[in-house]
């Protein structure tokens, strides 16, 4: 089984990825676009990815077993149908597993994309060999899989897992869902940048709006991040302030789900400590210790590899 061929499409609001893959995780192929959603209708962007596909296809050293497809949600997931994902602007009702089945002539299975990162993890990364699991994206936003009992959860309706989307501060900053509070307003990408300009225009301290070329706008988490590593207290005590909104949902998620695992990507990896340090204090403070004790709390081992292997780990599944 591990030697069957697989393809995996991986469609995100910059770029869209298909590529060709044994079970095991070996990488065969892959092709590259970028998917321009604000120029070009979901149809030619779907066009060009079957098109790719069929291409691989043809190359394929043995018969392809079927597709594995990562998308941003929401989704349908019993449906195969994409549900106007915020960052895909026109991808309004998408019946992307029955598309793609007709057109490439194979199985389809389509998840959200932490739900495929969590799996990714799980069969390929830091998650192997736990069977209570969650794992977090940290990036534009933040978003949540979680593995219980050795299986993917997926709730009522495909939405399980949105846990940046907790409320951490009632009446905090507005969220790009529309409340306000969640813990990706206080704590991913954006949110970090925010805290640093708002804090900057106060006359704190200028060495991360160097780093950002002088432009209070140009400002992102990976400036913070990088003066931090500096020893810079204003970009430091910034990442405290993020990490401690994060280790309060994350304590929420412990009390709650009691896993054994708890996996950060994107920021968490490469801000190492000076996150999760908070973050750990924050969930010891927050949670019991019964249950903090018997969680470890790391970043995902997987790094930019994560969404191409997660289109293999949802055929494991």
């Amino acid at each position: 089984m591990e030697q069957d061929v697989v393809l995996g499409i991986d469609i995100g609001g910059t770029k869209c990825a298909v590529l060709l893959a044994r079970l095991n995780g070996e990488i065969l192929e892959r092709r590259q676009i970028y998917t321009r959603a604000s120029e070009r209708n979901p149809e030619a962007v779907l066009g060009e990815l079957i098109g790719l596909a069929a291409e691989l296809k043809k190359v394929s050293p043995s018969p392809i077993r079927s597709i594995g497809v990562v998308s941003g949600g929401p989704l349908d997931i019993r449906r195969g149908i994409i549900c106007s994902p915020p960052n895909l602007p026109g991808w309004d009702d998408i019946h992307i597993v029955s598309l793609l089945s007709e057109e490439l002539e194979l199985p389809v299975r389509l998840e959200n994309d932490a739900n495929a990162g969590a799996l990714a993890e799980w069969k390929f990364g830091a998650g192997v060999g736990v069977n209570n699991l969650i794992f977090l994206t940290m990036g534009t936003g933040i978003g949540g899989g979680l593995i219980l009992d050795g299986k993917i959860c997926q709730g009522a309706n495909g939405q399980a897992g949105e846990v940046g989307h907790q409320t951490i501060l009632p009446d905090g900053p507005l969220c790009s869902c529309g409340k306000r509070g969640c813990l990706e307003a206080l704590a991913s990408g954006p949110a970090i940048a925010r805290m640093a300009r708002e804090s900057l225009l106060y006359g704190r301290h200028k060495r991360v709006l160097s780093l950002a070329g002088g432009k209070l706008t140009d400002i992102t988490a990976e400036h913070i991040i990088n003066a931090a590593k500096e020893g810079d207290a204003f970009a430091i005590a910034i990442l405290e302030e993020a990490g401690t909104y994060l280790g309060i949902g994350l304590a929420n998620l412990i009390q709650i789900l009691n896993p054994e695992l708890i996996l950060l990507g994107t920021l968490a990896i490469h801000a190492g400590d000076l996150l999760l340090d908070p973050v750990r204090k924050a969930v010891k403070e927050y949670a019991w210790e019964s249950s903090y004790k018997n969680c470890s709390i790391l970043p995902a081992a997987l790094g930019d590899r994560v969404q191409d292997l997660a289109t293999i780990a949802i055929l494991l599944d």
